[in-house]
């Protein structure tokens, strides 16, 4: 059972990684991807033969020379130098990418031909191809064919940012699979409290299941042998047994409702105070039989609500005060508040803070499900319940709105 910890850990830590990574991937793709389509229209515009409607993100740099070779007196600059070495050495075709040291660039490495300059002058619509060939090829043509142009973009920065983006992404992806991972650790822990806290849930309520039952085959096993004679008492005992088992089984399969939402409120107008005192009257053997002072405070408070479910969650409430009692109940009723206590021994934090807890088992023993229904029950209704120490015993809270 302990490993399901470790398996949600691994699950959703590895889950959220793979996310991030899917992500990130896909975001290097897709921004890169779009530097170069950039770069190539930017390019392919400044060399006149891209998409002329288009407006290009980038300026590219233009280098224009004649020859392969750098002269000893070339003042280019160290880029255009290092650009033109590059373009002679790998003499690319088309549009090209090119790492060169520490920084990356797009160019293209074009040399102007006869056939592109007529058509250059012929297409502006100055020129019929008959003049160029008498004048204007004859004197330009010796000057110009032959030129090469070298058209590039540094996009060093851009990648250098895709870069840093991608380092801090990795190191938030590292951060929130660790955090899934722990949140993972932490239910799967919850899990197998619950795990455990069911299994002894239902070994209890075997336990007391199994209590009535073994009495009544007792009893019917005595009175089918002769041996028990007073069957008007047995009767009793018998009918009593049964009570208990049927009410711990009606609230087995009540909290199978309210796990599954099936459990739905009939809502009616109800004086509370009133309704109160008839939860309390089928309760009033217990209470003297055990001794106990009752002090009753109701007011007047008008609610609406499910009169069955609510009738459940405040026998319960009283019920758990009368077993617990050692000589007095208190039971008031504002505006606000329905307060319901009582002079029992102290209890423990732990127990405190699991008293409304399913399938919680105390130190006596005892399942818990009482308490556990009336809680979702008043909740149900739209109200609230909380349990704290009082100076001498325990008071259960229920604030109405």
């Amino acid at each position: 059972m302990n490993k399901v910890r470790y398996k949600l850990a691994l699950l959703m830590g590895g889950a959220v990684l793979l996310t991030m990574l899917i992500i990130l991937i896909l975001f290097n793709v897709l921004m890169r991807s779009r530097i170069e389509q950039n770069a190539r229209e930017s390019i392919e515009s400044v060399l006149g033969y891209g998409d002329k409607d288009s407006q290009p993100l980038y300026t590219p740099s233009v280098i224009e020379f004649f020859g392969e070779s750098l002269g000893l007196g070339d003042q280019r600059s160290r880029v255009e130098k290092r650009l033109i070495e590059f373009c002679n050495e790998e003499q690319p075709e088309g549009i090209t990418k090119a790492e060169i040291g520490k920084s990356i660039y797009y160019l293209e490495d074009k040399t102007v031909t006869a056939s592109e300059i007529t058509d250059s002058l012929t297409d502006s619509g100055e020129y019929s191809l008959n003049d160029l060939r008498e004048t204007v090829i004859g004197a330009l043509l010796p000057l110009i064919e032959g030129q090469r142009i070298i058209a590039y973009i540094d996009v060093t920065g851009e990648t250098e940012l895709i870069g840093s983006m991608t380092l801090f992404f990795l190191i938030n992806a590292a951060a929130l699979g660790a955090a899934a991972g722990v949140a993972g650790y932490l239910v799967g822990r919850r899990l197998e409290r619950s795990q455990l806290v069911q299994k002894q849930f239902f070994e209890n309520t075997s336990h007391e299941l199994k209590t009535p039952l073994t009495a009544i085959r007792g009893y019917a096993e005595g009175i089918s042998t002769g041996v028990i004679t007073d069957c008007a008492k047995t009767g009793r005992i018998i009918t009593q047994q049964t009570e208990k088992m049927s009410r711990l089984v009606e609230e087995i399969l009540l909290v199978s409702k309210l796990e599954s939402g099936a459990m739905t409120l009939t809502r009616e107008q109800l004086e509370l105070g009133e309704f109160v005192e008839n939860c309390l009257m089928p309760l009033e053997g217990a209470v003297m039989s055990r001794g106990l002072t009752v002090s009753l405070e109701l007011g007047q408070r008008t609610v609406f609500a499910d009169p069955d479910r609510l009738d459940q969650a405040v026998s319960n409430l009283l019920t758990n005060a009368i077993k617990y009692a050692k000589s007095s109940l208190r039971i008031s009723l504002d505006e606000r508040h329905l307060l319901i206590g009582n002079d029992c021994d102290g209890l423990t934090d732990d127990e405190l803070r699991h008293i409304f807890e399913r399938f919680y088992t105390g130190r006596n023993g005892n399942t818990g499900i009482g308490l556990a229904l009336a809680k979702e029950i008043i909740e149900l209704h739209g109200w609230s319940i909380t349990a704290a120490r009082s100076s001498d015993g325990i008071v259960f809270d229920v604030t109405l709105k």
